[in-house]
């Protein structure tokens, strides 16, 4: 009998941790459900390393009548898929781009448009996609860059624009950019610039395209006296911009909005850069909605849906 029992646990343990990990396939993209149980996670496509043209993540995917945000893009999801000749888009629910996302994807080409609900690009995510071309701005939701991730990403010849809501940047994470022409940092503290393997080195601009970085007003000095300003890779030079940095910063978006009933069960959650959220599909009551904005502030109100 302790026999059975024991298969009997083990069989449950199987098909609980199979519908943990349910997978699916919409539109030659490969999913899996998260945890959460209502959101997914892109994993790859269908065709592998194969792949060809262009790649679009969508906002919400469905697979046996439920609609799932796709919350984020795997490890690995499309690595060393060199026959991607297409461009990128990546969905408004999207909040992490996962290690190696899309390395090596070298044939990707156009803007990266990277959305304003991504919090977290990790390591190696874009490393190597050196067909982007034009600005790259990282959305004022980020707050962690891990290291390589856009190492000889070549092909970019505008401006990095890097938001005050970033406070870690990983070592080598934009080396050998060597195209960019304009480098702008929104922060008035610089963010932390993470060491490399043998904790003595950072290269985060190691073969940047510019040697100028412009700096909200008054934060020169604390530019200077950071790593930054260093001889492995840092800039040499900062600027002050009194008006247009203070500009941009001062123009938050909402990233994340979500309403709970009074008993505090959240029923509805939009995690991206809309203003707007529908309400057609809850009942009439009383709510309380919540909205964070991307320099991290948050606002609450009580609606009422008549």
């Amino acid at each position: 009998m302790k026999r059975l029992y024991t298969f009997v646990i083990s069989l449950l343990c199987g098909i609980l941790a199979v519908n943990a990990q349910e997978t699916f396939i919409a539109n030659n993209l490969v999913y899996s459900v998260n945890d959460d149980g209502v959101s997914a996670t892109v994993t790859g496509h269908v065709d592998g390393t194969e792949a060809t043209g262009s790649i679009v993540i969508p906002d919400f995917v469905s697979n046996n009548g439920n609609d799932y945000p796709v919350t984020r893009i795997g490890e690995n999801a499309f690595a060393n898929t060199h026959s991607l000749h297409g461009t990128l888009t990546i969905g408004n629910n999207v909040t992490e781009i996962g290690y190696a996302a899309f390395v090596k994807c070298d044939s990707l080409s156009g803007n990266l448009n990277i959305p304003n609900s991504v919090v977290i690009i990790n390591a190696h995510a874009f490393n190597g996609c050196h067909g982007f071309t034009g600005s790259l701005t990282i959305p004022p939701s980020v707050t962690k860059i891990y290291g390589c991730a856009f190492e000889f990403c070549i092909g970019f010849d505008g401006t990095l624009t890097i938001p005050n809501s970033v406070d870690f940047i990983g070592s080598h994470a934009f080396e050998f950019c060597s195209n960019f022409t304009k480098a702008v940092s929104l922060a008035e503290e610089p963010p932390t610039l993470g060491y490399d393997n043998n904790n003595t080195t950072i290269f985060q601009f190691d073969g940047f395209g510019c040697s100028t970085l412009i700096v909200p007003c008054g934060s020169k000095t604390k530019y200077e006296n950071s790593p930054w300003h260093d001889s492995f890779g840092g800039f040499s030079t900062f600027i002050e911009d009194c008006e247009n940095v203070l500009e941009m910063n001062d123009n938050p978006i909402p990233v994340a909005i979500d309403i709970f009933s009074l008993d505090g069960r959240l029923v509805k959650s939009q995690k991206n850069n809309f203003s707007t959220i529908d309400i057609s599909s809850l009942p009439m009551g009383v709510y309380i909605v919540k909205i964070k904005m991307a320099d991290g502030k948050e606002f609450s109100e009580k609606i009422i849906k008549e």
